[in-house]
Formats: structure tokens, sequence, C-alpha cells
């Protein structure tokens, strides 16, 4: 079977799940109050198996807080003060209605001891909807964190077993159970009980304000909500590099390599993406996109997120939720101008943009710009042998296709004799750098003249569904007969049958994705490119982009290192990124030789062990 840099999602209750999600998305600005009230009512759902008077209360008293509204309104409308104190209560019922959970399971479990079975069951029961808290207690309150982690030890232990047919049992220690549990029911009690009120904080956090050992000052890591998935897809897309199909070496090439570097680093943004391991590769993996990618609460559906949230960069919150689709990169020389929206001309100020307002980066140092261009101006569209050089389609094309292309240059009435030739242009890489309303953005204001989005090459689209800049469209058939509905084409289902067909052949290429899932002997070589940048950065005088190279080398060699086929060389891979990091620990030191050192140790092992790391 193979093995990838999967992560898998964190196997949470249902509850403690609901909870995390709903604390996440009361936090967004604007709040998704759809996705609260879907967690709300999960969280009503378990409590009432423990509680059912607690979840009649917490019912009556959360549709009190919303008032005639069922928090599906528009928060972008909604007065600050208003949002402030609606999410504030809605956070502190759900924060108690979680501890009204976990302490009706910790007191089952105390009274049917010495039930082993029972007790068993409310004893991991409890353990599992303290969850919906360990995200925060182990750096708000660790002293407390420790001391709860015990006493459930603690407890489980004094459940004690029947042994093997009546031999070697070990008796329940009832007293020490019940000990054990009230020490943390009495905790949860005292801190999520009934009288629990969020803290001053704007992020809100289960923190534990009546514990004598609560870190005032501390801040718990942020993080995305049960439900994410940041994973790239696999079989990966094939990426093509002029420069490389040129024949070029990237080691070769240092700008290029530097910047293929940046494109995979998350040192180049800030927090919390920095922590979460996120890069430019995570959304558009090997300069493409990811099907996968959602986080809720910022996406709509997967493929696509809010880039604009308070999550990532709280400056440059809009306040108001306008998930993209996720671009597909290729030929991206070809296509100014830059966002859905086309507001950047250069792509110089996108990927500044990008790193700075919607990553949270420090401003970035000019050449690490250079770099990222120069690698991005070598991403080439997909071959296609459909298509002649001047956008027409070639001998080897369809009879439908050949039908459809006819319609497709065909002008209607009905769009001011304009053709969809007139915008994706096939002389010129199916794009005419310009923005056009088509009725796919809802304006804020009448008559306004904000719904222009940039219009999308078509080369290389079979791969990259959905369509539209919000990815509401699954297919390209789909896209086409929004077009027939919306502006009244009178196409036939043959008519669109045939138009489908050419737009596909058009976005049509030669093995868009590789044919393998082990990939890790080229994601090695790929980071000895990357370190083929050291000698130009010490040139320049660059020690911090250094340290971005050494500690993104490190993390994606730990990412990785389980892809290996034989398990054998882990100890290899190890080395590797501890050299990495002692090259990163020396620079930071201003210990050249050291740096030096360690990396022509790192050149030295990789040579010797490449034909193994696969």
């Amino acid at each position: 079977m193979a093995t990838a840099h999967i992560i898998p999602p964190e196997e949470l209750h249902p509850v403690a799940e609901a909870y995390r999600r709903c604390t996440f998305a009361l936090n967004l600005n604007p709040v998704p109050w759809e996705l609260v009230r879907q967690d709300v009512e999960s969280i009503e759902h378990w409590l009432r198996t423990a509680d059912a008077d607690a979840a009649d209360r917490f019912d009556s008293d959360y549709l009190a807080v919303l008032g005639n509204d069922d928090g599906g309104e528009d928060s972008s409308v909604e007065a600050p003060s208003t949002r402030e104190r609606k999410r504030r209560a809605v956070f502190e019922l759900c924060t108690r209605a979680v501890g009204r959970a976990l302490l009706t399971a910790l007191e089952e479990a105390i009274r049917v001891a010495p039930d082993r079975e029972l007790a068993r069951n409310h004893l991991n029961l409890s353990q599992a909807v303290l969850a919906a808290f360990a995200d925060t207690l182990p750096y708000v309150d660790p002293e407390a964190y420790r001391i709860l982690g015990k006493a459930f030890l603690s407890a489980s232990d004094a459940i004690g077993s029947d042994g093997l047919m009546n031999h070697g049992g070990v008796s329940f220690d009832v007293p020490r159970f019940r000990s054990n549990l009230q020490t943390v029911a009495a905790y949860i009690r005292a801190n999520f009980g009934d009288d629990f009120a969020a803290g001053p904080d704007a992020w809100l956090s289960p923190r534990p304000l009546a514990s004598p050992t609560h870190r005032v000052r501390a801040v718990a890591p942020r993080r995305l909500p049960p439900g994410a998935n940041l994973n790239k897809q696999l079989p990966r897309p094939r990426q093509i590099l002029n420069m490389a199909a040129r024949g070029v070496d990237e080691s070769q090439t240092p700008l290029i390599a530097l910047g293929d570097m940046a494109f995979d680093s998350a040192f180049i943004f800030g927090e919390p993406a920095r922590s979460l391991a996120m890069s430019c590769n995570t959304c558009h993996n090997k300069g493409v996109t990811n099907p996968n990618f959602v986080v809720p609460g910022l996406s709509s559906r997967p493929g696509g997120m809010d880039v604009s949230n308070n999550f990532f960069t709280g400056h440059a919150n809009n306040g108001h939720f306008d998930p993209l689709d996720i671009p597909d990169l290729r030929g991206i020389r070809f296509t100014a101008p830059y966002g859905r929206n086309g507001r950047f001309s250069s792509l110089r100020e996108f990927v500044r943009n990008v790193i700075v307002n919607e990553f949270n980066g420090p401003e970035p140092d000019p050449i690490l710009l250079d770099g990222i261009i120069a690698y991005m101006n070598e991403f080439d569209f997909l071959p296609n042998p459909h298509l002649n050089a001047d956008g027409t389609l070639a001998a080897s094309a369809s009879d439908a296709a050949r039908r459809g292309e006819a319609i497709f240059r065909r002008p209607f009435p009905q769009m001011a004799d304009r053709s969809c030739a007139t915008c994706h242009v096939p002389s010129a890489n199916f794009v005419d750098h310009q923005r056009h309303d088509l009725g796919t953005v809802n304006g804020h204001e009448p008559y306004s003249m904000d719904r222009a989005m940039d219009t999308p090459t078509l080369l290389s689209s079979a791969y990259t569904a959905p369509y539209f800049h919000d990815g509401s469209q699954p297919t390209l058939r789909s896209v086409n007969e929004w077009f027939n509905t919306t502006f009244g084409l009178g196409l036939t289902e043959h008519d669109l049958s045939d138009l489908t067909a050419y737009v596909r052949t058009v976005g049509d290429g030669i093995d868009a994705y590789e044919d393998s899932v082990y990939y890790l002997d080229a994601e090695m070589e790929e980071f000895s490119f990357f370190l083929s940048a050291f000698e130009f950065l010490a040139e320049k005088n660059k020690p911090e982009l250094m340290n971005a190279t050494f500690q993104t080398i490190a993390l994606e060699i730990r990412n990785h290192k389980w892809e290996l086929q034989d398990y054998a060389h882990l100890p290899t891979m190890d080395a590797l990124a501890e050299l990495m990091d002692e090259a990163y620990e020396a620079n930071q030191l201003g210990d050249w030789d050291r740096v030096v050192g360690s990396v022509e140790a790192y050149r030295r092992l990789y040579a010797a062990n490449m034909e193994d790391l696969k």
C-alpha cells in the first residue's frame, strides 16, 4: 500500500468536535451562523443524552440570545456590538453545556462504581468529552491539566481487572476511583460549570478563570477546526517548469531554486499559518490546485477559502464572507491581471499581498520576491496535442469538439454580439486580460460596478474543477449550462454537448498527473535544489533567507520521511533533518564555519544515500 504525506483527521467525540468547530466559527468575522447552528444542535443532542433538563435550558437560552432571528442573518450588516454580544453569549452557553455533559459523565462513573464495565465506559466518555478543552488547557493551565491527566490515569488503574479464568485479577479500588474523578469534577465545576464566563480576550477560548494555576498571559496556539483538510491530492499533478523541460538543472539556477524553496516554505508566512506548516504549495499543489483544501467556516466548499479572513490575518479582514476558488497557476506569466477580480496588475504585487495580507507574513525581502516570481514564471501549461499554436483545433480533435468550436466563436445577440471567444481569446492563451461582470457576483449597492471578475484561461482547465471565482460550478458542462440559462442563448442539448466537448479538448493535456504515488525521491532531489541557493544567499549576505531554507528543508524531510518504502532508511532521513537544524542553529549564532560544515555534510550524506531514499 502506498504511503503519502497525509495527516489523518483528529478523532474526537462528537460533542468535543462540535464544540471546537463552533468556537472556531464564533471567532470569525463575520460569524458563519449556519455552521454555528449546526454545531449547537449537535452539542444540544449529546447534552440531552446526559441531562434532558440541562438540554432544554440550553436550547431555550440559545434561542433567547438570537432574539427573533435564527442566527442566519447577514453578519456584514449586523451592528458590531450586537455581533460581539451574540458570539460571546453563545460561546458561554456552549462551554457550560459541554461542562455539564462532562460533569454528568463523571458523576455517572462515580455512581455506577463498582460495576467495572459501566465505570470504564463512563470514564472513557469523560476523557473523550474533556478533549473539547484539550487544545487550550495544556497551554493556559498546564499544571492543572497535568493533575487532571494523572487523575484519569489513576482512576483507570483503580478499576482493576477480572484476570484470566478467575486468576490474576485486580480488585476494583472504588474509593481511589471515586476520589480521582471527584478531583476532575471539582475542577470542571469551578471553571466550566454554570457560572462560566468568557475572558476579556477578543479571541474566545475556554480559559479556566477560577483556577489558581491559570496562566493569565499564556496564549494557546490557534488551531484549525475539526473537518479542516490541508492534505494534497494523490496522485500529484504533474508540474512542468519551462527551464527544466528545456534540460536545465535547477541547481544551476539559484534564484529559481530560492523561489522553489519559498513556495514550499511555511517560514515566509506569519502565525498561525507558520505553525500550521502552511505554504503556497498547500493550496497550489505543484503550482496547480488543491481540490481537497477546506476549512469549515472559511470555505464554502472544498478547493477554496475566504482569504480576507481574521483567522490568518486579522489586520486584512474585510468583514464579509467571500470565499474564492483556488486558481490554477499554470502559465501564470501569460494570465495577468491577478486575483480573481483582477485587482493586481503585477504578479509581484499579488505575491506580496498573499504573504503579508493573506497569511500575516513579514515584509518579504526583495530577493525572496525575485525568487518566487522567477520560479512561478517557469510554470507552463500542460502540452495539448489537440491545439495548434494559434489556439485553433488540431486535426486530432473530435468532430464534436469541432462543432463546439464553431459555437464557441459564434456571436450571440443575447450577449451584445459577443462570443465565448471574445473573452477567452484562442490566440492569446484563451484570455483577454480584462475583467467582466457576467452576473456571478452579487454587488453590494444597486447599479454598482463592483461585480467584475478576471477572465480565466481555459488551458489545462479540464483538471481544475470546480469553476467560477467561487467554485460554484462543479463541471465544465454546468458552466456552459449556466451561460445558456442566464443569457438565454437557446443552445440545444446537442449544442451543449458539442460545446462541452470543445472546452474539454481545449482544457486537456498530456499526463496531467504523475504516474505513481511514490515520489519521495523527487522530493529529496527538490530539497537539494533548495539548498543549491546557499552560496547565492551567502554572497548576497542574506542570513534570514538561509534560515528559512534550513528550516524548510528540515520540516519537509520530517513531513515526508514516512513515505519511505523501506523504513530501514529512517535514520538517514533523521540525520539529514538534524544537519539542517545544526546549520540553522549555527547561523543564528554567527558560526559560519559550522554552517558551511553542516551544509557540506548534508550534501555528502544525501549523495551517498540518494538511491535508497525513495
